[in-house]
């Protein structure tokens, strides 16, 4: 009976043991699986291009987000270096066509252009992104004013401006006397310039909503370097020099015969009458000395 119940509890030992390491093993496995799979599907996956990736990064950057109903003026301004500012000048007009876009003014100096360039907004985004295909970018800024207050306050002014503009044109039609036809046909004169002061305004703030100003500087990269003087013109400097320098001495020369001469003239004159043989200070200091001397020889 001993014996029976040995066997017993060593079965349900081995039972109890084999369960318990079949319920640890599988997560095991399940979890050896898994990381197989993942590690699988990770180096299945394909790679994204570096370039791709930086393109995807440049275009995400250069996006201009304009809340809705917002009315802003972006000004821009980039310094291109480049080898040939001729070349690129020709590049950049061709491709100011395509985007909608013009020269509204250029100022060319000697080592590079600098333009001002009107561009819609919806392509300013393109333009911007062309430019670093167009050289070196030296330096590059983007700047967008809020007008949106005032836009809506001056389209509401030109609307209320053109009713009454029309209320007028009514009136006069309806006036009944000339003391009212002039009286309406001045108010619609003042009406009228005021409407196409607003207006002009209007549209002004218009253009430049709707064109960003990019003000782009195209620079060489080679400098130009002022030419080593030849050996006539650095002859002709030295005479130019020695000719000055003669004109100096002669200058110099004159005015001592006019006013040094003369001078010594005058001094010379000085010294003779007071000093020289006719000695008028001299006798006169004498004879100071002798009415001093008389009164103590009394």
């Amino acid at each position: 009976m001993k014996n029976q119940w040995q066997v017993f509890i060593a079965l349900f030992a081995i039972f109890t043991l084999s369960v318990f390491g079949c319920s640890k093993s599988a997560p095991l496995q399940s979890f050896s699986r898994s990381d197989s799979v993942m590690n699988k599907s990770v180096s299945e996956a394909p790679a994204m291009s570096p370039i791709k990736e930086s393109a995807q990064a440049a275009a995400a950057s250069s996006n201009i987000q304009v809340p809705a109903g917002r009315k802003l003026i972006y000004t821009a301004s980039v310094e291109i270096v480049v080898t040939k500012p001729n070349d690129i000048v020709k590049i950049l007009n061709t491709e100011l066509a395509n985007f909608g876009g013009y020269v509204a003014s250029q100022d060319i100096w000697e080592d590079g252009i600098t333009y001002e360039i009107r561009v819609p907004v919806e392509n300013l985004n393109r333009f911007m992104d062309l430019l670093p295909n167009l050289g070196k970018i030296r330096r590059q800024t983007l700047q967008a004013q809020d007008v949106t207050d005032y836009y809506y306050d001056l389209e509401n002014r030109v609307k209320n401006k053109r009713i009454l503009v029309e209320r007028y044109q009514t009136y006069l039609k309806s006036a009944k006397n000339v003391e009212d036809l002039l009286n309406i046909e001045r108010f619609l004169n003042d009406a009228t310039a005021e409407l196409e002061s607003l207006e002009g305004s209007f549209k002004g703030l218009v253009k430049q909503v709707d064109y960003a100003t990019v003000t782009l500087t195209i620079e060489s990269e080679i400098k130009s370097s002022a030419s080593k003087p030849t050996l006539w013109e650095r002859l002709r400097d030295l005479f130019i020099g020695f000719g000055s320098g003669i004109q100096s001495f002669a200058v110099i020369i004159v005015a001592i015969l006019l006013y040094g001469i003369p001078l010594l003239v005058v001094v010379l004159l000085f010294w003779w009458l007071l000093f020289g043989k006719i000695g008028l200070l001299r006798k006169l200091f004498r004879l100071v000395g002798m009415t001093k001397h008389e009164p103590e020889k009394k």
